[in-house]
């Protein structure tokens, strides 16, 4: 009888119609919590999915042990859980991973991309599947990419009203270090925190503004001390990722691994078209309550742009240099885009 040694104190062995069947137990877990889309969907869709197919098409059993919050390994630390083994399945927000999957990141590099969450994730598993060198740059981490993930769109959170870029300058905003460079050049002061830390930086005073998806207003209470949101255009990202072990790939038979990637592309289209929902129904909600949401007029958007029309050039000169493709992924990011029907408010030089 052959035992699984995924996890070997909690894996058995059982027989299935007369063939050996086995109970595969997975750890999987990350930084975030369930709050945010991408967990929520790997935490019911993705493990209950997986878990139903793989008992019905092959007899097999996959047994999710799940970490999240930080538990195991905090949103800087998925990727090396994931390569160590710690996690055999890790989610990570790779902006603070930056190098570690720097080229997986390249839609970060280009701003003001499309603010739809369902159209950025198609482009986003097009690019997966397409450009081979967003997987090959994972495999020296032990990594394999499941699925990259897209975000809700952007947009700030302030205790202030706003809606020109002149009105941020001397202004806080809290954010991750790596949306640094998307604030400099309008004058505005980053304010390098996580997510959950925001609230209290608004309440102290620390920061005046929140750069994050507007259910954040909800989800991390900022409407508590944010009265005011603006959709400033600065896009949904696919920077969102779902790393699996390599080893543990290779120790699973090949159609269960086949249906942990069936469910994972799925589970990513179901990632977009529920972050487009939540920032429709969010923003109906909080215009409710009393919140101020803003929408930057494409005037402003187009002013931004242009201070930051360089950025893509530079960062893809830097990844090049460490032998990265990186200018023709930025090249083909841009190109699929404008094939689903998007236009850039600025042409970026690359």
């Amino acid at each position: 009888m052959k035992v699984s040694h995924l996890i070997p104190s909690v894996a058995l062995s059982l027989f299935f119609a007369g063939a050996q069947a086995d109970t595969y137990s997975l750890r999987m877990g990350g930084g975030h919590t369930t709050g945010l889309t991408y967990v929520k969907v790997y935490d019911t869709f993705f493990a209950s999915e997986v878990s139903k197919r793989v008992a019905e098409k092959t007899g097999h059993k996959v047994r999710f042990i799940k970490a999240w919050g930080g538990s195991v390994a905090k949103v800087d630390g998925a990727i090396e859980a994931v390569q160590k083994g710690t996690l055999d399945i890790g989610l990570s927000p790779i902006g603070f991973e930056q190098s570690r999957a720097g080229l997986l990141n390249y839609s970060a590099y280009v701003p003001f991309t499309s603010p739809d969450p369902v159209i950025q994730q198609q482009v986003s598993n097009r690019m997966l599947k397409e450009v081979p060198a967003l997987q090959e740059s994972m495999k020296p981490y032990n990594s394999y990419v499941l699925s990259a993930m897209v975000s809700e769109a952007y947009g700030v959170a302030t205790t202030f009203d706003w809606n020109s870029i002149k009105e941020l300058e001397g202004k806080r905003v809290a954010m991750a270090g790596t949306n640094a460079p998307l604030f400099i050049p309008v004058n505005a002061v980053p304010v390098t925190l996580g997510i959950g830390e925001h609230y209290q930086a608004m309440q102290t005073g620390l920061a005046e503004g929140s750069l994050f998806y507007i259910s954040g207003m909800e989800a991390f209470k900022l409407k508590e001390v944010a009265k005011y949101f603006n959709k400033t255009g600065f896009g949904s990202l696919s920077t969102l990722v779902a790393f699996m072990n390599i080893d543990t790939r290779n120790r699973l038979p090949k159609e269960v691994v086949a249906i942990i990637d069936e469910v994972a592309l799925e589970a990513s289209l179901r990632v977009g078209e529920i972050s487009r929902k939540r920032d429709e129904d969010v923003e109906a909600k909080l215009k409710s309550a009393g919140i101020k949401v803003n929408t930057l007029p494409a005037s402003e958007r187009a002013k931004w742009a242009a201070l930051l029309k360089d950025m893509p050039a530079t960062a893809a000169r830097e990844l090049d240099g460490k032998g990265y493709p990186a200018t023709e992924v930025l090249k083909t990011y841009i190109r699929m885009l404008g094939e689903a029907g998007y236009r850039f408010p600025t042409d970026y030089a690359l």
